[in-house]
């Protein structure tokens, strides 16, 4: 059973479709790429797989168990699923350790003391042991993402998704970012990420997605999508990103 099923999800804002019968199975310890122009359907797809959005038609299952809009089954799937935005979203008025170790503390009801240790395990995986007790605005952009990226992976999610996280960063930290990604990668840690960064995508992805028009045009491995592409579409994005 795959950790991630889509099946003809279909999402509509007022009367502009932004997702199209799109079907996609994501394994356990796979990294899904996801490319494509803005507005292509990319980060709804994301806020439909944790429930921040809702379909119109269509399923989604994750871990085996249906995306509802049920309360329940909600905290269920966001206690699960990790997901990182490109703001940061940290409490400005808690240091770096106390805004890693809310989601155990308070979304899973761990006890301070292991809620501390899950904090401070999270913070070394993203290199940041030294900023335990620093507040957010003392830290570079990359840093305040790589926090981000902590809280996440702190609540020991079995599925992390990330949205555009290194789009407003300059490329030195961006580069701080994208090894993190690597180094989860590495461990075998379920991720889809929509992204830009190709170079990434290439080294990394498991496989890689293409959305043009709400629908998903390609998708397979890095070197199949990259350098065998099938469409016009894909070409003229790839081409775009190459002189950028």
């Amino acid at each position: 059973m795959p950790l991630v099923a889509l099946r003809r999800v279909c999402k509509k804002f007022g009367s502009h479709v932004v997702l199209d019968n799109v079907d996609l199975e994501v394994a356990k310890g796979e990294v899904v790429a996801i490319v494509g122009r803005s507005g292509s359907g990319k980060s709804t797809l994301l806020r439909c797989i944790n429930g921040l959005e809702f379909v119109d038609s269509g399923e989604i299952a994750v871990n085996g168990r249906p995306v509802t809009r049920s309360v329940a089954d909600l905290r269920k799937l966001h206690r699960e699923v990790g997901i990182v935005f490109q703001s940061y979203n940290l409490f400005p008025h808690l240091t770096v350790e106390r805004n890693v170790m809310l989601g155990p503390a308070k979304g899973k009801g761990f006890p301070l003391g292991e809620a501390r240790k899950l904090a401070r395990d999270a913070l070394a995986a993203v290199h940041l042991t030294d900023k335990l007790n620093d507040y957010p605005a003392r830290l570079s952009g990359g840093q305040q993402q790589r926090v981000a990226i902590a809280r996440a992976l702190a609540m020991e999610p079995v599925l992390l998704l990330f949205d555009e996280i290194t789009s407003a960063l300059d490329p030195q930290l961006t580069g701080e970012v994208v090894r993190v990604l690597e180094e989860l990668a590495a461990q075998g840690r379920t991720m889809i990420l929509v992204t830009h960064e190709m170079g990434f995508a290439r080294r990394a992805a498991s496989q890689i997605i293409f959305m043009h028009n709400a629908r998903i045009w390609e998708k397979g491995p890095p070197q199949q999508v990259l350098e065998n592409s099938k469409t016009q579409e894909l070409r003229t994005f790839l081409s775009a990103i190459l002189r950028n």
